[in-house]
């Protein structure tokens, strides 16, 4: 349980560089100052769809990279609680970078929006209005920690001490048990050498 409320924190935090990531590769949204107001300076715009994109397939990556590392790391403690420490701090991470990339430049958005004239543009951050996006990293990551469980051909995940993803554990001792055997007669090799022959009958007894 530990484990996953730590996976779940550090996880979390790395949603900060996620929100600069994604504040820098989003395009900015075009604003113009009008009489009464500030309207997008674009019949059509496509900045908001643009940014949604990029959260997606920055969210959808992220997930992928927690998952794997996770998986990779913390081997002893795979598991029910590993995905759902790392699926709710895939969660935290999403909104935290979804935060703190809107509010990178909003202040100085503001500060515009309350002195500029009419005719005056600014380059507004980006933002989401899609709020289904946030939930990408999570799905992520959840499906991937499943798919990597179920493709594991190590029965217990990992116990301590295994190799994970090579076959069954042994005991502590090393033994390893014989062959499975059905009992029915073994066919001869018919590649196997030919043995030497065994020694033929007696023949009568002389005298």
């Amino acid at each position: 349980m530990l484990v996953a409320v730590q996976a779940a924190v550090a996880v979390a935090v790395a949603g900060a560089p996620l929100g600069v990531l994604w504040r820098y590769l989003a395009p900015t949204v075009p604003m113009v100052r009008v009489t009464g107001g500030v309207v997008v300076n674009d019949p059509s715009p496509e900045e908001f769809i643009a940014a949604e994109a990029w959260f997606t397939m920055l969210g959808l990556a992220f997930g992928l990279v927690v998952a794997i590392v996770a998986w990779l790391v913390l081997r002893r403690h795979r598991g029910p609680g590993l995905v759902a420490g790392v699926t709710v701090g895939t969660l935290a991470a999403s909104v935290l970078a979804w935060q703190l990339g809107r509010r990178m430049g909003l202040g100085a958005y503001y500060a515009w929006r309350e002195t500029a004239t009419a005719g005056a543009t600014f380059a507004a951050p980006p933002d989401l209005h899609a709020y289904g996006t946030l939930l990408v990293p999570a799905f992520a990551a959840a499906i991937v920690l499943t798919l990597l469980a179920g493709w594991s051909n190590d029965p217990d995940l990992d116990r301590p001490g295994a190799k994970p993803g090579y076959g069954h554990d042994l005991p502590a001792d090393g033994y390893e048990p014989p062959p499975f055997s059905s009992g029915w007669p073994v066919a001869p090799d018919p590649t196997a050498a030919p043995g030497r022959p065994g020694p033929g009958p007696a023949g009568p007894p002389h005298g």
